[in-house]
């Protein structure tokens, strides 16, 4: 029984195994199901034949075997999962039955024969349309010709064709999510017909039990609640879909953050409507989408460069969802989405193939887009080709899950929209070549030629050759000619200004139009030995000697140069130069024996290029002096001079100027009749009065003689006039210095810097001049000036603004002194001059903002203006004292009064949608949702805020009971009838809080008078007060003195239960031993409980019983001279 039992399982396991693997991994395009086959066949002599085949004809013309039999002894099995191809067209089935022909012999014995000629057969082959994912039947019987047919056979099964469905979504949507409002594709198997591609969807998974005990090879297995998606996305092979179409709400949506959502695609049979076929259920996670990108404003690079750069503009399709002031201030509590990375690659490429760098992007992202939607002035460092860009984003949204924990998840970002893709456009880089030059063949020629070719970049193009003028280029050449010999560098630029880059540095195009290097050259003119001029005169002793470098030397037989000279008299010569004399830098000839006179010297290269010089030998002229030039002595040593300089009584000079002759000459000088050093200087300096000599010779030794007398010049005076001054004209004083003697013209400076002799404009002060004459002699004089009265402001009125942040504020000016009439100017605390109203000749300005305001005044008078500073002061910004965020508890409401706080002002409440609800100062909310009040004061003064209502699932209930009349100066008990949330006595200022306990409290208060009384409550960050009146009046009842004082003895009253039936106990504690008495009353003071009297202790515990009481009393507890009273509720 046991192996019998191993022998089952195996089999059965077998089986499940063999069928899971067909269903879970086969890649085949149907399944093919063959059920209930029967085969039958009847002959009369012998079966020869006996053929059973189905085929399947595909729709692409080809044919398989799926079943073949050749005997109908075997019952055959069902057939399940049989793989197929393609799609199918028909069913094919083929059946075959050959009955032998019956012989006999010459002996009459009887035989059969399959070979022979005339068998019987009953043969059929019939297609068949066939239904997807419909179990339908199939026949066919065939029998053979004769009029009783000797062959029979039939064939009868049951057929279901299911499809294989699979169910992917995009490769790019590598983390399988389903955002909530962005859609995401479904891609089912293709090729099949439409009617067969139903979609469905689960969002609860749950653990199937076994109901088996053996091993289950492919884990645990589920049940999902499959629903079908909507109708417009059924029957097709691709859809797409977000989260929010799948569950028809956005708001569902967003609950099923970080959750699966199971879909499948499914095929429904058409008799039943139960499932045919479906495929593994694809599992994807519901995320919020980031905001979709697009790149706007590309400034492709005008240039090819390696510092190619591009800039865009980034546009959000919307904000990042979150609050900016809880990001700010709490990171770890923040809820919303954030962007983690966010950068440019080449479109297709990795985070780090292809990533470009980025300029002006802010530091925090995620700040930044949850301000704004787009930044603008991207810089991109990109490629020096045109190149396709996107941009990789990855982020998180921080959510509340289901156990009001703070979680995150993913964002999608796998949309193309999230991709931003744009292309950078790079023109080719900038080329130039060059296709022909030709070089100059003398130098100083200009007959050089040039032709350049342009390529790349963006016609047209554009050069400046050696930093000239900018030419425009007609075609993609140019045409250089007449050029002399040098280097030509060209900056080649296109339309866009971009010029040609070598390794990634600006490279000109250089053309070396050649030549000679150097012109024919004598590189001794001007040297001594070039010409030697007749040493005297008419002696022919000149001579022109010439060494020669440069041009083109000759390069035939060894000959260099020609070298002809030609005088102005019709002499000729000529030198033919072979070698070179490395001591004499270059070709040197020489012409000796010359007269006075002027020479053509004539020099010949190798291409003909000649070098042209005049040449002039002179002989001297006589030597004679010219002139004797002197520097008269500045000043007499009568005058003393302000810096005590006393070198300017002796600082005469003397020049010798000599001509003819042969320089340089020598010179030796004398003073007559006075003792003189001799000097041999051409000028001579520092001196006094007196004769001087001096005699020349040259560099023959011809000498010449010449004398010059020095005198001293008139002594130097000054003297000082200066005008009257006056109160109204402080800068207009006047002086005058008079200058006499010494040598003019005269010249003056003023220790203001001033330099004419009559300076004006003077305020009060001590001045000095000092004069100077024409050869620096100085003489200094004093002169006193005073200051007249000034402008003076006597009162300064400033009405500040009236609102925070107007422009209403006013200064008003009194003013006294001054000249004439005072012009007011204004500037604000930036230094800007105002202008506008101004009234009461500039004294009174208004509409004034609140700051700084400076007065600059100016009267007729050449007075420095007056400078004052005032300030204008507003008053402090106003405050509605309305939390930004509310919770209110169901049912709940939460009212606001701001009558007190603005008493005079109008109000505006408006929900959301600008709707207006009330104009009153008081307003209640029931509802969540985001409000707005706008305050206008008695000034006109505007101010508004915007507060957001939660609504929480939680029930606050606040209640309290307290006596509706009492006693002041008696102990009144508050008792807290609320439960499970946490509670705050709202009492009036001037009523003393004796004890707080338990939630409850005990009160006294100070005088007769109406008091409100609240209790608030909290509970899952709702809150609610709710007030009582009680009104508190003098003792009636004679219980205690009025006004008198009352120690406290008591320490605690309780009334259990409270509220009751009639049946209580009282429970009372004191400070010290005392007597007491309890006694009740009704709300009209009529006694209705009475007096308990109890002897002097510090605890107490009273039964009370009175069926006959219903509704509110006062139970009064007098302990000496304390009193306490509480409110009690019967209910029967």
């Amino acid at each position: 029984m046991q192996q019998l039992s191993q022998k089952i399982f195996r089999f059965s396991f077998l089986s499940i195994l063999c069928f899971f693997s067909v269903n879970l991994y086969s890649q085949k395009k149907y399944s093919l199901d063959l059920k209930n086959l029967s085969i039958d066949s009847s002959t009369k002599d012998r079966t020869c034949t006996n053929i059973t085949e189905i085929k399947i004809l595909y729709k692409n013309g080809k044919e398989v075997s799926v079943f073949y039999s050749n005997n109908d002894i075997e019952t055959p099995f069902n057939q399940s999962n049989i793989e197929l191809d393609d799609d199918v067209e028909k069913i094919k089935i083929h059946r075959e039955v050959v009955d032998a022909v019956l012989k006999f012999n010459f002996f009459g014995n009887k035989s059969t024969c399959c070979d022979c000629f005339h068998t019987s057969d009953a043969k059929e082959e019939k297609p068949y349309d066939i239904t997807y994912c419909a179990l339908r039947p199939l026949s066919l019987h065939v029998v053979s010709g004769e009029k009783k047919p000797q062959a029979k056979g039939s064939i009868t099964f049951d057929y279901y064709i299911k499809p294989n469905h699979t169910l992917k979504t995009s490769d790019n949507n590598s983390a399988k999510f389903l955002p909530i409002d962005i859609k995401v594709p479904l891609i089912a198997k293709e090729g099949f017909d439409s009617d067969l591609y139903r979609y469905e969807y689960a969002t609860e998974k749950k653990k199937k039990e076994r109901k088996w005990w053996w091993p289950w090879p492919w884990g645990d297995d589920y049940d999902y609640n499959w629903k079908p998606l909507p109708t417009k996305f059924q029957q097709k092979q691709r859809i797409e879909v977000s989260a929010e179409d799948v569950l028809e709400s956005k708001t569902k949506a967003e609950e099923m953050i970080g959750k699966h959502i199971y879909f499948r695609v499914v095929s429904y049979d058409k008799d039943k409507g139960s499932v045919c076929s479906f495929s593994d259920e694809l599992p994807l996670t519901v995320t919020q989408a980031a905001p979709l990108i697009t790149i706007k404003n590309v400034q492709s690079p005008l240039c090819n460069s390696n510092g190619t750069t591009a800039t865009v503009t980034i546009q959000l399709s919307r904000k990042l969802l979150g609050s900016l002031e809880q990001y700010r201030k709490n990171r770890d509590a923040y809820l919303g989405e954030v962007f983690n990375v966010f950068s440019f690659i080449k479109e297709g490429g990795s985070k780090t193939e292809g990533a470009i760098g980025i300029d002006g992007l802010p530091r925090d992202l995620t700040e930044y887009f949850l301000q704004h939607d787009r930044i603008d002035n991207v810089v991109l460092r990109t490629a020096s080709v045109t190149t396709n860009y996107e941009i990789d984003i990855k982020g998180h949204f921080y959510y509340l899950n289901n156990n009001r924990q703070r979680d995150s998840i993913q964002l999608y970002t796998d949309d193309t929209q999230h991709k931003g893709r744009f292309t950078v456009a790079v023109p080719e880089p900038l080329n130039s070549s060059l296709y022909y030059k030709y070089d100059n063949q003398c130098f100083g020629e200009s007959m050089g030629m040039i032709i350049l070719g342009f390529s790349g970049g963006t016609p047209p193009y554009k050069y400046i050759k050696n930093g000239e003028e900018s030419v425009l280029v007609d075609g993609n050449s140019i045409y250089l000619s007449n050029l002399p010999s040098g280097t030509y560098t060209f900056t080649i630029t296109d339309k866009n200004d971009c010029q040609i880059l070598k390794n990634g540095v600006v490279s000109p195009v250089v053309v070396k139009i050649g030549g000679p290097t150097k012109p024919i050259t004598i590189v001794n003119e001007g040297e001594a030995d070039f010409v030697k001029h007749v040493s005297g005169y008419k002696r022919g002793d000149g001579s022109i000697t010439t060494i020669i470098t440069g041009g083109t030397p000759k390069k035939n037989d060894l000959l260099e140069y020609t070298v002809k000279i030609e005088s102005d008299k019709g002499i000729k010569k000529e030198i033919s130069l072979y070698e070179t004399d490395s001591s004499i830098r270059g070709f040197k000839s020489t012409f000796e024996y010359l007269d006075a006179g002027t020479y053509t010297l004539t020099i010949i290269d190798d291409n003909g290029c000649t070098l042209t010089k005049k040449i002039t030998i002179t002989e001297p002229d006589e030597l004679i002096i010219n002139s004797i030039e002197a520097t008269p002595i500045s000043c007499n040593p009568r005058n003393s001079d302000p810096n005590n300089n006393s070198s300017i009584n002796s600082n005469g000079t003397l020049t010798v100027n000599a001509k003819g002759g042969v320089p340089t000459y020598r010179y030796v000088w004398k003073r007559f009749n006075k003792p003189y050093t001799e000097t041999r200087d051409k000028t001579i300096t520092d001196l006094v009065d007196g004769i001087y000599q001096v005699e020349v010779i040259d560099a023959n030794e011809n000498k010449a003689v010449g004398t010059y007398t020095l005198t001293y010049p008139d002594p130097l005076y000054l003297k000082v006039t200066k005008s009257e001054m006056t109160c109204s004209a402080p800068n207009a004083g006047q002086a005058t210095a008079i200058a006499s003697g010494g040598t003019p013209p005269y010249t003056y400076l003023w220790n203001t810097g001033y330099t004419g002799a009559h300076i004006t404009g003077l305020s009060a002060g001590k001045y000095f001049v000092t004069v100077s004459d024409s050869r620096g002699c100085s003489v200094q004089e004093k002169v006193v000036l005073s200051y007249p009265e000034e402008v003076e402001v006597n009162n300064a009125i400033i009405t500040p603004v009236t609102c925070y942040e107007g422009n209403d504020g006013k200064i008003a000016l009194t003013l006294s002194g001054g000249k004439g009439n005072i012009n007011i100017s204004w500037y604000d605390a930036q230094g800007n001059p105002l202008s506008q109203r101004i009234t009461n000749g500039g004294k009174t300005i208004n509409g004034l903002k609140a700051g700084k305001y400076k007065a600059v005044f100016r009267d007729q008078s050449d007075c420095p203006a007056l400078e004052q500073f005032y300030e204008v002061l507003q008053p402090e910004k106003t405050v509605i004292n309305i939390p930004s965020q509310i919770t209110i508890c169901q049912g709940d409401s939460r009212s606001f009064d701001l009558s007190t706080a603005f008493p005079s002002a109008t109000f505006r409440w408006t929900d959301s949608t600008g709707t207006l609800l009330s104009t009153e100062p008081t307003f209640a909310v029931s509802a969540k949702g985001i409000y707005k009040v706008e305050i206008t004061d008695q000034k006109g003064c505007r101010e508004a805020t915007t507060f957001e209502v939660l609504q929480s699932d939680k029930v606050l209930e606040v209640d309290f009971l307290a006596a509706t009349n009492a006693y002041y100066n008696y102990t009144v008990k508050l008792i807290n009838l609320s439960h499970s949330i946490t509670t705050q006595w709202v009492l009036p200022q001037e009523v003393s809080l004796i004890k707080e306990e338990n939630g409850g409290a005990e009160v006294r208060f100070p005088k007769e008078g109406t008091y409100t009384i609240g209790l608030k409550g909290f509970l899952d960050g709702c809150e609610k007060t709710i007030y009582k009146t009680l009104w508190v009046e003098k003792d009636r009842l004679g219980i205690g003195k009025e006004n008198s004082f009352k120690e406290v003895v008591i320490d605690d009253f309780k009334i259990v239960d409270n509220p009751n039936n009639g049946i209580f106990r009282i429970e009372v504690k004191l400070k010290k031993p005392t007597a007491i008495k309890i006694y009740g009353m009704d709300i009209l003071g009529q006694m209705v409980i009475s007096p308990i009297e109890q002897p002097e202790s510090t605890t107490f515990n009273i039964p009370v019983s009175n069926s006959r009481l219903s509704g509110q009393y006062l139970i009064i507890l007098e302990a000496g001279g304390d009193i306490m009273v509480q409110k009690m509720i019967v209910n029967h």
